[in-house]
């Protein structure tokens, strides 16, 4: 192995050479590299519940809107000086390119400013532009509203909304729908598939580089009107483009940080401009390395897989350090060596226990493309891939480099043991019953703590209160009618083109209509259909965590106000309907309404400041009151929307990283018994990161923070980045014991040895993660928090809790004295 070894580094020259050949290559290809903001990153592959909500966004509009609040700093918002402000406002906002209309309160019909016979609705609508709009009236109308109160303006009166609605991009709609139609076939391959993928992409990267556009100029005339009042935007096309935009620029701002940190850390542990820029040199190639490579497969990065960066450079920082501290262990004990052969020994021992360490990290991460996340998935795949990139520029940059350089003095840091370090070590040594008591405890606790954990997530908390969408959210959640938007659809017989039975022209002619029909599948809807939405309708109403409920029956409600509380008779309803002009009825009736499929929509938001509920248990409530109190058959009701696609992410999520904790664990257990060599070891070794990642789930139970989207991973990271630091210990135990036969004797060498690298290594990771701390986005920040809290356990895991359970389960043997130890016996802490 050593022969082999000192033939690939005998070229140090070509070993560069090659690094730069693919460095050029992987630069060339980096601008290839994307982030994804797209709702399909917050989705499940494959997911039935996307397939609904994509053809309910299609019969009835999906969530493309926005909604623009406004306050008048003086006055009243139906003051005459507001309404011009707000009308200017909304034509500045209708001509954004890509904005397909405004609707505000200045487009409302008023009904009862002054009072309008439901006779005179044919003769035209009056609103607030009018003249003669009585501005009083019109203001105990509106915020009495059963239709627009909490959706145009507040209860109270004092602000109203402007609701923005995003013309859709016809191409990626027809491209999508080709998508579908390709996969749903099985002919997701070939040259017809590529040719149709490389289109979709692009037109998709269009589009999401369009959205952004379009929210940056409405933010733009948001921000020209400030000086008028206050205003706030809301809305999910501003969420999945702001998600995005907060990881990029976290990604530019804590990463100097992130270096400078990592930098301060090996310059204060080892003292040396080398040990500094190695390292750095060596994590920086193999980000740069990888980021091309998942630019030539065109890999996209989510808001999952952003933090992929830190946690490769992390990575890579730790294989480096492990040969820092073993070439200068061996400098220290024989510094008559050669740079050669310093550099061939430091590979040839380090070789095998990091190249398992990126198996089992490997493994770890590889559980993740299981999760039937298509975001998830990659990410899994994208840290596979960069470890592997890490491994190769580890052995082959980093030896290359040193073999060109002197080889350096021993420094008097390398013969002394962390004070921290060397204490754990003791207390391991001579009480390994109160640790392991300690761990059972902990472990107990643990597992009620698990029980704890909940996916309550609310999509306000993912932003620090002092941002911009932040306030928006939080103000339209808690005075427009809640947040996050999902549908009811209830399914009726469809619309036939006969009209109904028993109505003639001359039934309409007392309310003033024309002989041609306005809109004839208004004879679609009859009472016994409204009666049953009303209900739905009352349901979803008397909810505590839903907000504003949307459907045919507050429009009714609207006109019940007309007849002291009757119901409209049939031909009153039909009447009614078809005297709403052609632009109102866009607004009014068909995103509520689809007679040719035969549909009924319910559109309401759930109120993201109420108290905590279970969505998946509010979603079968819904359609357990459908068929009991309703006696609609299970396919006849649907729930959907961003809701239920979010919630099935997480819970997808969640329960994959459970249904694949085993394989975790097994394939963690399959690298300890072939690196070992032995079984009791490989069990031992599971145990401490094991621990680590139940406890840091538990400790999330019992703080009463939710899993999300990037803390759903921190398990698998803790116990891909933990077995490193267990790999490299039981590695050198079982030198330390061969070598000494006594197991006290083997940990404290081992301590002084290895202990000081894993020392080295976990505080600069545990550095690197806190930094994310600062961020403006709260999966990032606690992503960072968690992950640095994790890695602390793992640490103290395999520093205590590791070599107490050695010591209780190795005795007293003859030493070998032909085994090496690269411990001066001076270091002994006995």
């Amino acid at each position: 192995m050593s022969e082999l070894l000192l033939n690939y580094l005998r070229w140090p020259w070509v070993l560069l050479a090659l690094n730069l050949i693919v460095l050029v290559g992987a630069v060339s290809q980096t601008t290839h590299f994307r982030f994804d903001a797209s709702s399909e990153t917050l989705v499940v592959e494959g997911d039935p519940d996307l397939a609904l909500y994509n053809r309910v966004a299609a019969t009835f509009g999906g969530d493309d809107y926005l909604f623009l609040t406004f306050a008048p700093s003086v006055g009243d918002p139906l003051t005459r000086e507001s309404l011009l402000v707000l009308a200017t406002l909304s034509s500045e906002l209708a001509a954004v390119n890509g904005v397909k209309g405004v609707f505000s309160v200045l487009d409302i019909p008023l009904l009862k400013s002054p009072p309008v016979e439901i006779a005179e609705l044919a003769d035209g609508l009056r609103t607030l532009r009018s003249a003669d709009a009585d501005l009083e009236a019109a203001r105990k109308e509106l915020t009495a509203s059963p239709f627009f109160r909490e959706l145009l303006i507040t209860t109270d009166g004092t602000t109203t909304a402007i609701k923005i609605d995003l013309a859709p991009d016809e191409n990626l709609k027809r491209l999508t729908a080709e998508r579908e139609a390709f996969e749903a076939n099985g002919l997701d391959n070939g040259s017809a598939w590529e040719k149709h993928n490389l289109e979709y992409r692009g037109s998709r990267d269009r589009y999401l580089k369009e959205r952004e556009r379009i929210i940056q100029d409405i933010r733009a005339v948001k921000t020209k009107y400030r000086k008028y009042g206050t205003l706030h935007l809301g809305g999910v096309p501003m969420i999945a483009v702001d998600m995005i935009t907060y990881v990029k620029n976290d990604l530019t701002t804590f990463g100097g940080l992130v270096v400078a940190l990592m930098v301060a850390a090996l310059a204060l542990f080892f003292r040396r401009l080398r040990w500094v820029f190695l390292p750095v040199a060596t994590a920086t190639l193999s980000v740069v390395y990888t980021v091309g490579l998942l630019g030539l497969l065109e890999w996209e990065a989510t808001v999952i897989s952003s933090n992929f960066i830190s946690l490769l450079a992390i990575t890579t920082i730790s294989l480096t350090i492990h040969l820092i501290v073993q070439y200068r262990e061996l400098l220290h004990l024989e510094p008559d060596l050669e740079t050669s052969q310093l550099a061939v020994e430091t590979v040839r021992r380090k070789s095998a226990p990091c190249f398992f360490t990126a198996l089992t990290t490997m493994a770890a991460f590889g559980s993740l493309t299981a999760s039937g996340i298509l975001p998830v998935e990659y990410f899994g795949w994208m840290m596979c891939v960069g470890i592997l990139v890490s491994f190769f520029v580890t052995f082959t940059f980093f030896p290359a480099v040193l073999l060109l350089l002197p080889k350096g003095t021993p420094h008097k840091s390398i013969a002394s043991i962390n004070n921290f370090i060397r204490a754990l070590g003791d207390l391991a040594r001579w009480r390994p019953m109160l640790i392991v008591v300690s761990g059972v405890v902990i472990a107990i606790t643990a597992y009620f703590g698990i029980q704890k954990v909940s996916l309550d997530n609310r999509f306000a908390e993912y932003f620090a209160p002092e941002t911009e969408i932040y306030q928006g959210m939080n103000f339209i959640d808690e005075n427009l009618g809640g947040t996050i938007p999902f549908d009811v659809v209830l399914r009726f017989p469809p619309y036939e083109d006969d009209p109904e039975e028993g109505f003639g022209d001359d039934d309409f002619d007392d309310f003033g209509f024309e002989d041609e029909d306005p809109y004839p599948e208004r004879y679609w809807f009859n009472r016994r259909m409204l009666d049953t939405l009303e209900k739905m309708h009352r349901y979803l109403d008397k909810q505590p965590q839903v907000g504003k409920v949307m459907s045919l029956t507050a429009l009714e409600d609207l006109a019940r106000e007309f007849t002291d509380g009757r119901k409209l008779s049939q031909l009153e309803m039909v009447a009614v309907l078809g005297a709403i002009p052609d632009d109102l009825r866009a607004e009014l009736i068909r995103p509520y309404a689809s007679p040719h499929t035969g549909e009924l929509r319910l559109s309401a938001r759930i109120i993201e400041s109420a108290p905590s509920f279970d969505r998946d248990e509010f979603r079968d409530a819904i359609e357990q009151f459908a068929a009991d109190g309703l006696s609609f058959a299970e396919e006849d009701v649907a729930v959907t929307g961003m809701m239920v696609l979010f919630n099935g992410m997480l819970s997808q999520l969640l329960d994959s990283q459970i249904d694949t904790l085993s394989y975790v664990l097994l394939a963690v257990f399959v690298m300890f018994v072939v690196l070992l060599r032995s079984l009791p070891h490989a069990l031992l070794g599971m145990i401490p990161n094991t621990l680590a990642a139940a406890t840091i789930i538990s400790a999330m139970g019992y703080a009463g923070v939710p899993l999300d989207m990037m803390t759903t991973t921190v398990a698998a990271i803790c116990i891909g980045i933990g077995v490193d630091d267990t790999i490299h210990y039981l590695h050198r135990f079982r030198r330390e014991y061969a070598r000494w036969g006594d197991p006290r004797v083997a940990v404290s060498f081992t301590h002084a040895s290895i202990g000081k690298a894993l020392y080295y290594t976990s505080v600069t990771v545990i550095a690197g993660f806190s930094v994310l701390y600062f961020s403006n986005f709260v999966p990032t920040v606690m992503f960072g928090l968690w992950t640095a809290l994790a890695m602390t356990l793992a640490l103290l895991a395999n520093v205590t809790l590791l070599p107490a359970l050695l010591v209780l389960t190795h005795g007293q043997r003859a030493p070998d004295p032909t085994v090496r130890t690269d411990v001066d016996p001076a270091q002994r802490s006995l």
